[in-house]
């Protein structure tokens, strides 16, 4: 097996294996990283034997450190299905040679793709970070209801629910990206001092070339304006809510609980879990608690995001 760094031609070869990996997601094809390209120095590679791609791994670089990726969620090995764990060992050798040599690299900061999101069982990786001596940095709790064996929700969430009803709200699928950026941008602003990572440009680009994968979905008052809602990132197994708020004037109307019931409802035939995401800060070592309650007033129940170091220039 040989590694290739991988190039703008390589773009075919790299998304037709992504799509058939047994960890892959439409989030590390190129097609989607690429938008935000001009952001990171891309390092990514290829582990290629007789012309047959076995695994990639999508990567940046920044003063001597390589990330996978910055610019994802999760990054990691993408593996095909033929690949085993003595050829993950291996690959990891190609790796730490490759980066130290062609980069002068010094460390990889390695952030594993959670079981949820894996068609087939994907461990070799964690393990090759095992042997080659990785220390676990950083341990983000999400919250992921199981849509095939759900957890009743709590009475709080319910009750939410029947005042949702009174309150005459209604979710529905939504292209008003621009408006709907526009609320979340007021919200972030005023209740954590953030803006968006993506730009309301970003987003209606990311949607229109993943319209199978990208949806937004709001909710309307009984007077037809948007009081809140989410884009939902949508996977083989996994429906993944991002950017979820409501007005300041809505937060106790029951629109959020409505709307997540909803994503329960309308994805339980399909697929297996509702992914809430994070709700931790400081590489986990906070834990929002009011943030998480809510989560798993619906039976959200854990799922770690891991990021792991591994010094490269020392074995």
């Amino acid at each position: 097996m040989q590694l290739i760094r991988y190039t703008k031609e390589l773009e075919g070869d790299w998304n037709g294996f992504v799509a058939t990996a047994k960890n892959g997601t439409f989030m590390t094809s190129r097609r989607y990283m690429d938008y935000h390209s001009d952001r990171f120095e891309d390092c990514s590679v290829m582990f290629v034997e007789k012309e047959r791609v076995f695994a990639v791994f999508p990567a940046n670089v920044s003063r001597q450190t390589i990330y996978s990726h910055q610019g994802l969620t999760y990054g990691g090995l993408v593996m095909g299905n033929e690949i085993n764990a003595a050829r993950v060992l291996e690959a990891f050798g190609l790796l730490r040679e490759f980066y130290v040599h062609e980069y002068g690299a010094e460390k990889l900061l390695y952030k594993s793709i959670p079981y949820i999101y894996q068609q087939q069982a994907s461990g070799e990786d964690e393990y090759g970070l095992y042997r080659n001596g990785a220390r676990l940095v950083a341990c983000g709790i999400s919250s992921a209801v199981n849509l095939r064996c759900p957890i009743a929700y709590e009475r709080s969430r319910r009750n939410a629910l029947k005042k949702a009803a009174k309150n005459g709200l209604s979710v529905e699928p939504s292209t008003d990206y621009a408006g709907y950026w526009t609320i979340l941008n007021d919200v972030l602003g005023k209740r954590h001092g953030q803006v968006p990572v993506h730009s309301a440009q970003e987003l209606e680009l990311l949607a229109g070339r993943f319209p199978e994968n990208i949806k937004l979905f709001v909710v309307r008052g009984d007077e037809g304006s948007i009081i809140a809602g989410t884009y939902i990132y949508i996977y083989n197994n996994v429906v993944h809510t991002q950017y979820m708020t409501a007005t300041d004037a809505s937060r106790h109307t029951g629109a959020l609980d409505l709307l997540v019931d909803y994503l329960i409802q309308t994805y339980s035939p399909t697929h297996q879990y509702l992914d809430f995401g994070i709700s931790t800060e400081d590489q986990g070592r906070w834990l929002n608690e009011g943030l998480i309650y809510q989560k798993e007033g619906f039976g959200g129940r854990g799922v770690c995001y891991n990021q792991y170091e591994l010094s490269l220039i020392h074995q």
